[in-house]
């Protein structure tokens, strides 16, 4: 017993014993790649980016050259906007019949026309989606659709006509997603 006892006191003296681990170049790279991380989160931060893992409904800003899921937010949360039904069907067909540079070509009786119903509901309708920053009169006939709901998902079209209209552009016609109350659910 003797024998035994003296070979779990080895064994637990070896497991108590630090064991030295070779050192990795690859672990200082980690660590500054991280520390390089946190030095860009913060520059984002002091430029008046935000960073958040909270999905709060906040108004789109444009920090940058890239609105990467921007598109895919306001799809996703339009049913907030409560759009009529008529504001959806020209929102639609707008999304469907515009241009490179998110211009539609079409009259209020053209669409009067088309979805069966009056010029003044379709007048209404595009002032609804005017008053949302959706879609707006450019002149007579000639609508333009925000460039971040014409083009979805950050793709080269959308890039290319937000830097051709410039910042200013998209601050001055920015889309606010509303907030909606759990009463309202």
């Amino acid at each position: 017993m003797a024998q035994s006892q003296r070979r779990s006191a080895n064994a637990v003296a070896r497991a108590a014993r630090p064991v030295a681990v070779p050192q990795k170049p690859d672990d200082f790279d980690g660590l500054e790649s991280a520390r390089d991380l946190l030095k860009r989160l913060e520059d984002l931060a002091r430029k008046g980016g935000t960073f958040s893992t909270k999905g709060d409904s906040k108004p789109y800003a444009f920090y940058g050259r890239i609105h990467l899921s921007a598109s895919q937010r306001l799809q996703d949360e339009l049913w907030k906007f409560r759009f009529s039904s008529m504001a959806r069907n020209v929102l639609d067909h707008m999304t469907v019949h515009h241009d490179d540079q998110a211009l539609v070509q079409m009259t209020q009786r053209g669409l009067a026309a088309k979805f069966g119903c009056s010029q003044s509901k379709v007048s209404r309708s595009i002032g609804e989606l005017s008053r949302q920053n959706f879609a707006w009169k450019e002149s007579r006939g000639t609508y333009r659709l925000h460039p971040l709901y014409a083009y979805r998902w950050g793709s080269d079209k959308q890039r290319a006509l937000v830097n051709k209209l410039g910042p200013n552009f998209l601050t001055a016609r920015e889309i606010v997603i509303p907030n909606v109350r759990k009463a309202e659910r």
